[in-house]
Parts: C-alpha cells; structure tokens; sequence
C-alpha cells in the first residue's frame, strides 16, 4: 500500500527513542543514532559540547554561541538510512537551519530542526501477515541565548517547542482499526549550557537537554531522552589543531552512557581554508532496539560509530560535509554557513 509521508520541513537532528504501542499488537521501540547537528560536528564524532563554536550551538550548547563574532546562518541536510533486524528506516531532508545575532555581551539565535523522519515496515508485518508501513516525524522549533559572565566563561540558556505526527497506515488487510492517521501532538523542552575558556588551549563545555514525551490518540508513544553532556576541547597556539571529548547520559527508555572523541586539522595556509575531521562514539547498547510480539525488549550489542569529515571556509562562507558510519546505520550531512 502506499503511504502518505508526514512532513514537518526545517526539522532534523539529535536523539530520539520512538516506542510505539498499538493496542492489538507488540510495543516496537526505535531509537536512531543522533549526534548534534552539522556536517563539522558529525565529522568529530559527535564531540562538540566543549567546541560549539558555529551556529548549531544552539542545540548542541547555547553557550557557545558566545564565540560567534558576526552574524550566521546554517542550513543542513542530512541523510540516515538504517538496516537491522526486524527494522528499516530511512531519512532525507533539510534537517536543520539557524539563525545567530551575536552581541560583546549576548547572543541570541533561532533554529528548526527534524529529529527524525522515518518510513519503516512495520515490527510485527511476518507475525501478522499484513503489511502495513509506518512514518513518523517530529521535530522541533526553538530560541537560544547566551551571556557573557566574564572573559572566560558564558552561560546559555533555550526553550524548543516539540511537535511529532504519525502517517496513516492499516494494521489488517481489510484496512480496519488503523493504527494511525495524521496523529499529531506536541511538547515543550529546554536547554543549558555553559562553556568555560580555562586556558587559551584548554576549554570545558557542559550542556542539558530536556526530552519530550508523546501520547498520540491511536496508543502509540515517542519519548526524546534528556540528555546531559560534558566534555573538553584541546586547541593547538595557531588554531591548525583541535581535538575533543565528551560523555553524554541519556535518560528515558534505556538509560546509558555514550562517549564521544573527534579531531580536526586545518590548513591554514589553504585557499579557502580545508578542515580534516575525524572522530568515533562509542554506544553501549547499539541504537534501535528490536521487540517481539509480546512486547519485551530484545538486548542491543554495543555499536562503534566512526565519523570522517571535510571543511572549505573562505571569509563569509563555509562548506562542510560529514559522514557517520557503523555495521547498522550511515549518516550524510552537508552543511554551508553564511556570515555577514
């Protein structure tokens, strides 16, 4: 059967645990791998709480919005496609896109962004012998600013409105009791960072997003985790070197712990100036999560993602492009970044 897409344009980006629940059939819990959006932060491995030095920092540390000198726009599109068992998704769109108005003291940005946008075969479809298709899109809009409280240190602060919508599809062949049609809710989150400058070389960044919670009318249930991050930056007297680590804890469906590490290179004597990233996180319990008919959870393996990345910045312009790998999923971004 064909499936009519949601679509929530300028949405895309960072973690989301999706349980859906039907009342007749099995509890199927999907989370993609999320790191903060940008091609620059996806090419370190995810590793950007103590970086946030472009214009996503409005989601990933609003903190860091402090080291923007000039005002910026970022667009990024990103693509996700996912293969394990019993699960497929795919994703494809213009996933985030920002607006940063920078000050001596403050700063303050706007952004949109998806979270996910998947069309997948449904767990149960073997069981059941239908074949029904679901999708689910949520995403979020939100505002971000940042203080300076001293030559070292920044504080930031956001509010994001969330919206998830479910697309139609039947659950039986008779296209009875559909599981959903255009089901959409909404939720309200927050977000703290902030970013200390402790040498010239040595910076440490923490940050807190809170999740959201679904309940859409048909049964079926998306959590987004809280998230709390901490990590480091290193950078080298000239600027040509950068390398960083964080820890995130993720609250929700499955609490755990995913550790993040990344490096770049910049020739500076380039024209425009060229950025090699590369980067690994390392997840305990792998991402999705499959079900079984009765609704328990399977246990996911440990999954190593391995992230490689390339930038070209000339004065007001700055093109990136990063890649996210591991055995289960791939992650394309593209970023550009306009200054003025």
């Amino acid at each position: 059967m064909m499936m009519r897409k949601p679509s929530l344009l300028g949405w895309l980006g960072a973690m989301v645990a999706l349980t859906v629940c039907p009342a007749a059939f099995a509890q199927t819990t999907i989370e993609p791998p999320v790191v903060s959006p940008g091609a620059r932060s996806l090419g370190l491995g995810g590793a950007f709480v103590a970086v946030a030095d472009d214009a996503t920092a409005a989601w990933a540390n609003p903190s860091g919005l402090m080291q923007l000198a000039r005002p910026e726009i970022s667009i990024e599109g990103r693509s996700w496609s996912e293969d394990r068992e019993g699960v497929a998704a795919n994703q494809s769109s213009l996933g985030y896109l920002s607006f940063v108005l920078p000050r001596p003291k403050w700063s303050i940005a706007i952004y949109a962004q998806t979270l996910t946008s998947l069309e997948f075969p449904s767990q149960w479809q073997a069981n059941n012998e239908v074949d029904p298709l679901s999708g689910l899109v949520i995403g979020n809009l939100g505002v971000s600013a940042a203080l300076r409280l001293g030559e070292d240190v920044s504080l930031g602060f956001g509010l994001t409105t969330f919206a998830g919508v479910f697309s139609e599809a039947d659950i039986d062949p008779d296209g009875a009791n559909p599981f959903w049609d255009g089901d959409a809710e909404t939720d309200i989150g927050a977000t703290a960072g902030v970013l200390w400058s402790v040498t010239d070389a040595w910076a440490i960044g923490a940050s807190f997003r809170s999740g959201a919670d679904f309940t859409f009318a048909a049964g079926g249930r998306a959590t987004i985790p809280d998230i709390l991050a901490a990590g480091g930056r290193w950078r080298s007297a000239n600027g040509n070197a950068t390398l960083a680590a964080e820890v995130e804890q993720l609250a929700g469906i499955d609490n755990r712990t995913r550790l993040h590490v990344g490096g770049e290179w910049v020739f500076l004597k380039a024209k425009p100036l060229i950025g090699l990233r590369g980067g690994a996180w390392y997840d305990p319990r792998g991402g999705a999560v499959s079900t079984t008919l009765d609704g328990g959870l399977t246990e996911a393996e440990a999954v190593f993602h391995y992230s490689a990345g390339v930038g070209f910045a000339w004065k007001k312009f700055q093109l990136d492009l990063g890649g996210d790998f591991s055995e289960r999923t791939t992650i394309v971004s593209l970023s550009m970044i306009f200054t003025f």
